[in-house]
């Protein structure tokens, strides 16, 4: 077996001073990072008036029991909610991001142990979970001595992936507790987070008349506000000015993505990164290369991370623009598509829910849409993929993929040996028997190499 190249400490004390100098272009790195809480906000004063009005009815006995954030990704939503509540000193919060939970059970746990409390086993019950949720909560307010605990529930909409689990059933639940605490003297305000109002997602009529209308809707960012927001970033980040024309740059790369500034202060991080690699001065071109690494991770981050459903609606808008060489395609078209590719061992979402991930798809920017007439059927959807059918296919499904690339090159093969043989179709056999003979990677690897 091979090592490779040994190291010693020497080597390691090189490497060590090689980083150090690299990352010297840096006061302080934090200020980019894109999960922390800033002590500045901007461009975002009415959504927070809001969220303060909505949470400060406590003092007069009363608090809104639930509260939808929404809006693109990128558009601040987390980083605001964080803000306000760790700067209401007089409330207690709790922030859970449920993208890592892969069931309603799993989300009870993961409030838990945000909680400070053990996980429950799926044997004790949903009915337990909650139980001890809403005692952990009183636990904290009597503790703290305060009236008003925040639970925040980031990336809301993944609670709606596990239909098993009856989401809409445990929202409810949580409202009742939020009523049992109430009687107790506590008062509990739920705020979620997603990129969709609450309201549409599929929720009993019980749900919706208790969550009321209590919204707050965060749009994207304008360009001016992202370049605002990395100035002040700049400053406190780098031991030298920044060029104006590299934030600029990075704010419209951003803005040309629905005003992103989570991704505009990635863009800046990683060119600067780049650049101290390179013991250069920040540049366009350092952004350009930041910009197709960040793409790149992006993507892979998004499917690889994603539920099966979400993965099968975005191959199958991969797989008939693929096969057809067309663009748009309407939400029947990839419905249609799903149940033909979704596993025979699991049960296809419905229709609805379909065009719920198509809309998901599309907030996360892998996909754009266009709403055109259809005549005496009216207005319909269609969804067109804003990258390569190819790349959506060999993450969500490679083997899959592999597939279909190598039934349409021998589909393809067949129809130019058809139209161009003298003597037919019939002839066909001998001229294509390599290109069947070839296995799906090998044929793969020909696809790629063509692009």
């Amino acid at each position: 077996m091979s090592w490779g190249v040994l190291l010693n400490t020497h080597d390691l004390t090189r490497i060590v001073s090689k980083v150090e100098k690299e990352n010297s272009i840096f006061t302080n790195k934090a200020y980019l990072d894109v999960l922390a809480t800033p002590t500045q906000i901007i461009g975002r004063e009415k959504q927070v008036e809001d969220l303060v009005r909505y949470l400060l009815g406590y003092n007069q006995g009363s608090v809104v029991p639930f509260v939808s954030v929404y809006g693109r990704s990128g558009s601040g939503k987390s980083t605001i909610v964080r803000f306000v509540c760790k700067n209401l000193k007089e409330i207690s919060y709790c922030f859970v991001n449920l993208r890592k939970s892969k069931t309603i059970f799993g989300a009870a746990n993961l409030i838990l142990a945000e909680l400070g409390h053990p996980n429950l086993k799926s044997a004790q019950g949903i009915n337990l979970s909650l139980e001890t949720i809403g005692s952990a909560i009183e636990s904290i307010l009597v503790k703290e001595n305060k009236k008003l605990f925040v639970l925040v529930l980031d990336e809301s909409d993944t609670l709606f992936y596990d239909k098993r689990g009856k989401p809409s059933d445990f929202i409810y639940k949580l409202i009742i507790l939020e009523e049992s605490l109430r009687q107790k003297g506590h008062l509990l305000s739920i705020i979620s987070i997603a990129n969709n109002p609450f309201s549409e997602y599929e929720l009993d009529d019980r749900v919706r008349s208790r969550i009321g209308s209590s919204e707050v809707f965060f749009d994207p960012y304008s360009r001016g506000d992202v370049k605002k927001i990395l100035e002040e970033l700049a400053l406190k980040a780098f031991s030298d000015k920044v060029n104006d024309d590299v934030l600029k740059y990075c704010a419209q790369l951003s803005s040309a993505e629905h005003g992103d500034a989570r991704r505009a202060i990635d863009l800046l991080r990683v060119a600067a990164e780049i650049s101290g690699k390179n013991n250069e001065k920040i540049s366009k071109s350092h952004v350009d290369a930041a910009n197709d690494m960040l793409q790149k991770d992006r993507i892979e981050n998004i499917l690889s991370t994603a539920s099966y459903h979400f993965r099968a609606a975005c191959t199958s808008l991969a797989r008939i623009s693929y096969l057809t060489g067309k663009e748009w395609h309407s939400t029947t078209s990839i419905f249609n598509q799903y149940l033909k590719i979704v596993d025979k061992n699991t049960k296809p979402v419905t229709y609805r829910r379909v065009s719920e991930i198509l809309k998901e798809i599309e907030n996360t920017g892998l996909t754009v849409s266009q709403t055109s007439s259809r005549g005496r059927y009216g207005y319909g959807t269609q969804y067109k993929l804003d990258l390569s059918p190819k790349t959506v296919g060999m993450i969500c499904f490679p083997q899959f993929w592999m597939s279909i690339v190598k039934r349409k090159i021998e589909h393809d093969a067949v129809e130019k040996q058809s139209k161009y043989s003298p003597f037919g179709t019939s002839s066909l056999t001998r001229n294509l028997q390599k290109t069947l003979d070839m296995t799906s990677q090998n044929i793969w690897e020909q696809y790629v190499g063509s692009d």
